[in-house]
C-alpha cells in the first residue's frame, strides 16, 4: 500500500514538473494567467465604486437668499454633489435628469430665505436619478442631514425645535431603490461570459477527443469561423 501511494505521488510530481516546464515554454499562456486576474482585481476592486462622490447636480433656484446659498454650499461641502448646471425651468430639470447629464436636481422655492427666518419651515425639493441605488443611497443620506446642519451657522438652534426647513426627495426611475434592477443585468453579462468560455473549451476538447478537429481544420474554414460556430449555439440557448 505504501509503495502504491509512493508511486502515485511520484507520477503526480513528474506531471507537475512537466507542466511547469511547459508553462515556461508557453509564455503567452503564462502572461494571460497573470494579466487577466490582475485586470479583474483592478476592475472589481477600484473601478467599481460603491460610494461615488461629486455626482453631477443641477439647481433650479427661485430664491437667491443667503440661506439658499448656504444650503447649496453645504451640499457641495458634503462631497457627494457637484453643481454643474443651473436650470431655468422644471422642463429643463426633467431633461437634464432624463438624459443622464445630472444625477441629482435641487429646486429651491421662492421666498425660501424669508420663510426660514420666519420659522415657516419651507420645503426643499431634491430629485434623484435612482437607477443606481449604490450611487444614490449615500448621497440621499447626506441630503437627509441638510435640515439639521446646513444652516447651523445662520439660524440659532433652539432645543427641541423642528429643523428650519424640510427636504422632500423624489426618487425617479427606481423609487424603491431595488438593487436587482441594475445588478442582475450586470451579473448576466459576467456569468454568460464565463459560461461561454467554459462551454466553448468543452466543445473544442470534445472535437479533439473524437479526432474530428483535424478534419475541421483541414476544411476551407478559418479558425475564427470554427470558434464562432461553436459559441453562437450556446449564446442562443
Amino acid at each position: 500500500m505504501h509503495r502504491l501511494m509512493a508511486g502515485s505521488l511520484g507520477r503526480t510530481w513528474a506531471i507537475l514538473i512537466k507542466e511547469f516546464i511547459q508553462l515556461t515554454r508557453e509564455r503567452t499562456t503564462f502572461a494571460m494567467m497573470i494579466a487577466i486576474p490582475l485586470i479583474q482585481l483592478v476592475l472589481f476592486g477600484y473601478a467599481i465604486d460603491t460610494n461615488p462622490r461629486n455626482l453631477p447636480t443641477a439647481v433650479l433656484a427661485h430664491d437667491n437668499s443667503v440661506e439658499a446659498r448656504a444650503v447649496l454650499a453645504a451640499m457641495q461641502k458634503s462631497g457627494y454633489f457637484d453643481i454643474v448646471a443651473s436650470a431655468q425651468s422644471d422642463a429643463e430639470i426633467d431633461d437634464l435628469i432624463h438624459s443622464g447629464r445630472v444625477t441629482f436636481a435641487v429646486e429651491i422655492p421662492a421666498d425660501f430665505g424669508r420663510d426660514v427666518r420666519r420659522g415657516l419651515e419651507p420645503s426643499l425639493l431634491v430629485m434623484a436619478d435612482a437607477t443606481d441605488p449604490m450611487a444614490a443611497g449615500n448621497a440621499l443620506s447626506a441630503v437627509a442631514e441638510l435640515p439639521r446642519t446646513a444652516l447651523a451657522h445662520d439660524v440659532a438652534p433652539i432645543a427641541g425645535a423642528s429643523p428650519p426647513f424640510d427636504v422632500i426627495v423624489h426618487k425617479r426611475y427606481n423609487p424603491a431603490l431595488e438593487t436587482s434592477l441594475n445588478i442582475v443585468p450586470g451579473l448576466a453579462g459576467t456569468i454568460l461570459t464565463l459560461t461561454m468560455v467554459i462551454f466553448t473549451a468543452l466543445a473544442v476538447t470534445r472535437e479533439i477527443e473524437r479526432g474530428t478537429m483535424e478534419s475541421l481544420l483541414a476544411m476551407p474554414i478559418h479558425p475564427v469561423e470554427v470558434m464562432l460556430g461553436k459559441i453562437v449555439p450556446y449564446v442562443l440557448i
